[in-house]
Parts: C-alpha cells; sequence; structure tokens
C-alpha cells in the first residue's frame, strides 16, 4: 500500500500539492454598479523555486478564458485580483512575481479574459459573448521545480526579481515536489459579502516535468503522470490506475 501510494495523485488534506483547484471566481453584479472582484493568492511554501500553470476557465463549459506561465521564487506569494470589464472580465497584479506573458499591473487597464476556446471554430453553442468570462474556475499546475539560471532569474532580490533570462525554462525545469497551497476570496464591499474558498489540492500528480511554453494549452489535468489515484477511506485505500480511460457509457 505505501508503494502504491507514493506513486499516485491523491486529495492532500492539508491543502498542499502539485495542482490546486480554485472552485470559484465571479464578477457578477447582484445590482447594477455592484460587481463582485475575486481576490487569488499562491504560495510556494518550499525552498524549490517553481513553473507553474495558471488556466482561468468559465463556468458554462469550462473553456478556457486565460493562461500563463508563473514563476515563484522560494516561499514566494503571488497574488492577483479577478475585476469587471466594460464586457467580460481580466485580472491585475501588484506582485513582482515573474510571469510570460506579462499581466498586467493596472486595475484601470486588467489583461483581458478572452473568449477564442468558445467563439468562431470553437463555438459551443453556450453564447460567444465575453459576459461568459465573468464566472469560473481556476486551475493552477505546477510544471517542475526550476534550477540554474531560470532559478536565479526568478528569485527576489530586494523584493524583484530579474525575470531574465528565462529562454531556458524548458532545460531547467526538473520534477516538481508540490507545496504550493492559496485561496480565493469573493469579496462586494457595497454588499458588505466576503467569501473566502480554498482550493482542492492534488499531490503526487506527476512524476515528471511538465514544462509547455507560456500560450500551450499544456499542462492540463490529464498530464497527471502516472494515471494512477489513491482515495482513503476510514481504514481502506483504494488505489485505481486510470491508464485505460474511462469505458464508454452502454
Amino acid at each position: 500500500l505505501a508503494a502504491g501510494s507514493a506513486q499516485a495523485v491523491a486529495l492532500n488534506a492539508d491543502g498542499l500539492g502539485n495542482v490546486l483547484l480554485y472552485p470559484y471566481y465571479t464578477v457578477r453584479e447582484p445590482s447594477a454598479g455592484n460587481a463582485y472582484n475575486s481576490l487569488l493568492s499562491v504560495v510556494n511554501s518550499t525552498s524549490s523555486a517553481k513553473a507553474v500553470k495558471v488556466r482561468f476557465l468559465e463556468g458554462k463549459n469550462s473553456r478556457e478564458v486565460l493562461d500563463f506561465n508563473l514563476y515563484l521564487s522560494a516561499k514566494d506569494v503571488w497574488t492577483t485580483a479577478i475585476i469587471p470589464t466594460t464586457d467580460g472580465a481580466g485580472i491585475f497584479t501588484a506582485d513582482k512575481s515573474c510571469t510570460t506573458p506579462i499581466v498586467s499591473s493596472s486595475s484601470a487597464a486588467p489583461t483581458p479574459f478572452v473568449n477564442y476556446a468558445y467563439s468562431g471554430s470553437n463555438d459551443d453553442k453556450g453564447g460567444t459573448s465575453l459576459d461568459r468570462t465573468r464566472e469560473g474556475y481556476v486551475e493552477i499546475i505546477e510544471m517542475g521545480n526550476v534550477t540554474g539560471v531560470t532559478a536565479a532569474a526568478v528569485t527576489h532580490s530586494s523584493g524583484v526579481p530579474a525575470c531574465s533570462p528565462l529562454a531556458g525554462a524548458s532545460a531547467d525545469t526538473v520534477p516538481g515536489n508540490g507545496g504550493l497551497f492559496g485561496s480565493i476570496t469573493l469579496i462586494n464591499v457595497l454588499k458588505g459579502d466576503d467569501f473566502a474558498l480554498d482550493p482542492v489540492a492534488l499531490e503526487g500528480f506527476s512524476a515528471k516535468a511538465l514544462w509547455n511554453p507560456a500560450g500551450s494549452i499544456l499542462p492540463t489535468l490529464a498530464d497527471v503522470n502516472p494515471k494512477t489515484s489513491v482515495v482513503v477511506t476510514g481504514t481502506n485505500a483504494y488505489i485505481t490506475d486510470w491508464t485505460a480511460g474511462f469505458a464508454a457509457d452502454p
């Protein structure tokens, strides 16, 4: 059991993992001019620098609306605010941690969410409006620990990392050791609402590095490696091999 569990993806009861799944964000307006903001944080609790994929997905059909690569130095914290725009939603950050591409630092001109994944040839018949981006959820997937020149470039010095050069990030990425945790807060000042949500944390997600360039849809949750899960209920542990995928419904 110990050997099997050590090589399987599992829920971490302490909220620490290689993957964080934030269940909900929203910038909806309960009444005109009274929108929610969603404030997200991710913390690297380890002494290793990391590369992670940050992905925002809309809530109607789980279509991606924004992704980028985030580099966290050892013991680093990254924060961002999801805010409403004229026709949808976007993010901005005052944080100095390195991102590729760069995320806006201006609340007046946030990095906008987009509808490419559900419009044009990707139309899923759920509507192509940017209004769909106003609520959804967030995935953060550790691509690996970064070493060498990349680790030096993303490590804070006097509070600010150089963020260059990052051209060798792929070669400098090795299998990660998890240790990510975070939170998301849904806040509406005018309504007096403030809801804090913890992400679901998955540990043991991948035994290999998962680095992919900014703009790539990879990695996704399908990249779990090995494709084995462990679920513990009371005194019972259930280890399942998902290599063959799901059986089709009859």
